[in-house]
């Protein structure tokens, strides 16, 4: 079940630190059929991923630091982008998904900083 403060769904993390999400970001990112397919895997990547990378982004001029939390299925890499502001509250930006011919694509996210794995 989804928790929301009114204005925000929030997520946990693997530490259990929230990641929140605008519930009109929300609806929008679920408007693509893509990643309602891919929706119920969102959790799991968030709170039992099997990699973390950490890295700042610079986009027209402005630098964004955040983390991509990558969940590997037999079928799926779940890949959830993580916003850190600058009070240091994680908000969910976008998640997608590649399937088993993409994975090729998938592993180009892995760049950064590793913060966690489970591979090694």
């Amino acid at each position: 079940e989804l928790q929301s403060d009114g204005e925000n769904i929030i997520f946990k993390d693997y530490l259990n630190r929230n990641v929140t999400i605008k519930h009109e970001d929300y609806l929008n990112l679920m408007a693509s059929v893509q990643r309602r397919s891919i929706r119920p895997a969102l959790e799991d990547c968030l709170a039992d991923p099997t990699e973390v990378w950490w890295t700042i982004e610079n986009i027209e001029g402005k630098d964004y630091t955040f983390y991509k939390y990558i969940k590997l299925y037999k079928n799926l890499a779940c890949i959830a982008y993580v916003l850190l502001d600058e009070l240091l509250n994680f908000h969910l930006n976008n998640f997608y998904g590649f399937d088993e011919n993409e994975f090729d694509e998938a592993d180009k996210e892995r760049c950064g900083q590793l913060v966690l794995s489970k591979l090694l």
